[in-house]
């Protein structure tokens, strides 16, 4: 009698099994309706995108100062060398430039390969001068490759209409928010956010991707690294995210638990990513790293501070610095240079950041004063100070652009720029994650899930870290990762709840 109940416990097991795998089977048939979908989106983004800002007039973003760091050592040097000051910096975008030598300028990002590499295609198609938007179709298809991953990979339902619907969604969600002019005007520059942007959004799609894939592959493995890896090397305020991503590559292995290969391969990613990242802190030049520490300093703690002499007694600093308290590195007029080397001497070589943490820490009220300020700037995503457009286009110095910007004015306008704000909106997302993945035993379902809480997680790093990296300083553009991470966080929001509303809807009407 056992052995006939274990054999009959054993086929119906077999036929759940079964029935399971039908299901599945019928679930991958229908979710092809996803693919058709996934190509009119990316269609849609590439037109709308080369509307924007690749036809005439040239839309990008004017040079802060930053640029050099990354032309002369990407082989693009100025067109016109003795340009005026006042058309070359802040109130311009360019989009021509000459060809350069390689020149070794000790700025450390991997950012430096992309923008070299359109380089080299620009030398084949124009070779007498460089034109930005090579590099901007270059940022173009890295875009578009994350929104067919994200399309593609959507939700699946056992009906073609309710997955045709929701993968709809998601697309125009994407592409509403993800092509906004905020973001899009980036790639005509060479500023390390587009790269960035473009990194983290690879990042995520691929790990979904790997999440609902039925055998998670190589490629996608190896896609989600390089983009993880170009988002912690960036720029240095990025490097600890790489770390963030190592954790996320470890959990990897647990989608093909019984594949001892797979688990060496993800482990080999962890150590990949936090290696990068690591190198990127030890190798970020000292005059960076000067700067940055100076900003966090003298424009971070000492500014607006109660009691400066107080201060500067705590973290050792001479009384003689107390003139510097509330000015940026690169303010004229100080009463002391800032690059003066005694300066350097007593002050930036004595001091690091790990020192601006520990003030913080002792003097919690004080940080949470920062992040306050930071919450105030916590929702632009474009720098507003640095015009889009040509001198050429006949524009004002510093005209924005305004076409397809409903998404960043909005957030911009009607966010509540507050810190309770941003915590409550934080708080709510990471507790519904964490509920979903305490109710569901899908280890594909809860990898998805732990993706998106890296998202929130690198949202939180990307607020906190500018302010003891770099103070008070330029806080609108050094929060970007902050804004693209927040605004994955709302499209995920979205997709979710057009996800029960399709679900409902459907299963209503079967």
């Amino acid at each position: 009698m056992k052995t006939g109940r274990w054999e009959w416990c054993g086929w119906q097991k077999a036929k759940r099994l079964h029935a399971d795998d039908e299901e599945e089977a019928e679930i991958r048939t229908i979710a092809d309706v996803r693919k058709p979908i996934a190509w009119i989106s990316i269609l849609a983004a590439g037109v709308l995108i080369m509307v924007l800002i690749l036809i005439p007039p040239v839309v990008g973003v004017a040079d802060n100062g930053d640029f050099s760091r990354v032309m002369g050592v990407s082989g693009i040097a100025p067109l016109h060398p003795n340009e005026p000051y006042a058309e070359r910096y802040f109130a311009y975008a360019q989009a021509d430039y000459a060809y350069g030598g390689y020149t070794q300028g000790g700025y450390v990002s991997t950012h430096i390969l992309l923008v070299a590499i359109s380089g080299w295609i620009s030398r084949l198609f124009n070779p007498s001068y460089y034109d930005i938007r090579f590099l901007g179709i270059c940022y173009l298809a890295l875009l578009l490759t994350a929104i067919a991953l994200i399309v593609r990979h959507s939700p699946a339902f056992a009906g073609k209409r309710a997955t045709a619907v929701l993968a709809s969604i998601v697309g125009a969600v994407f592409v509403w928010i993800f092509a906004d002019i905020g973001y899009v005007a980036y790639f005509h520059s060479f500023f390390g956010e587009p790269y960035a942007l473009v990194g983290m959004l690879l990042a995520i799609s691929s790990a979904l991707a790997l999440a609902s894939a039925e055998k998670p592959s190589g490629g996608l493995l190896a896609l989600f690294t390089a983009a993880a890896l170009a988002v912690a090397t960036a720029k240095i305020q990025n490097a600890p995210l790489g770390f963030v991503f190592g954790l996320l590559a470890w959990r990897l292995a647990a989608l093909r638990s019984d594949d001892r290969g797979w688990r060496r391969r993800t482990l080999a990613c962890a150590g990949i990513l936090a290696l990068g990242s690591a190198i990127m802190l030890v190798a970020a030049p000292n005059r960076l790293v000067h700067t940055n520490l100076y900003q966090s300093i003298f424009y971070g703690v000492l500014k607006d501070s109660p009691d400066v002499a107080s201060d500067m007694r705590e973290l050792g600093i001479p009384e003689k610095y107390a003139g510097l308290a509330g000015t940026n590195y690169f303010q004229k007029n100080t009463v002391i240079p800032q690059r003066d080397p005694t300066l350097r001497r007593e002050v930036l070589e004595k001091l690091g950041h790990k020192d601006i943490a520990l003030f913080y820490l002792k003097h919690p009220d004080r940080f949470v004063a920062k992040l306050k300020r930071a919450a105030e700037n916590g929702t632009m995503v474009r720098p507003y100070y640095l015009g889009n457009f040509e001198k050429e286009a006949g524009k004002k110095p510093g005209t924005l652009s305004y076409r397809f910007s409903s998404w960043s004015e909005c957030k911009h306008n009607y966010w509540p720029r507050s810190l309770t704000g941003f915590a409550l909106f934080f708080f709510a997302y990471l507790v519904m994650a964490a509920v979903w993945w305490v109710r569901t035993r899908s280890r594909r379902v809860r990898f998805a899930l732990e993706t998106l809480a890296v998202v929130a997680f690198a949202g939180l790093f990307s607020f906190v870290i500018p302010l003891i990296g770099d103070g008070e300083a330029d806080l609108g553009k050094h929060l970007f990762m902050f804004n693209v991470c927040f605004d994955m966080m709302v499209v995920s929001v979205i997709v979710g709840a057009a996800n029960g509303c399709v679900r409902l809807i459907y299963t209503s009407k079967g």
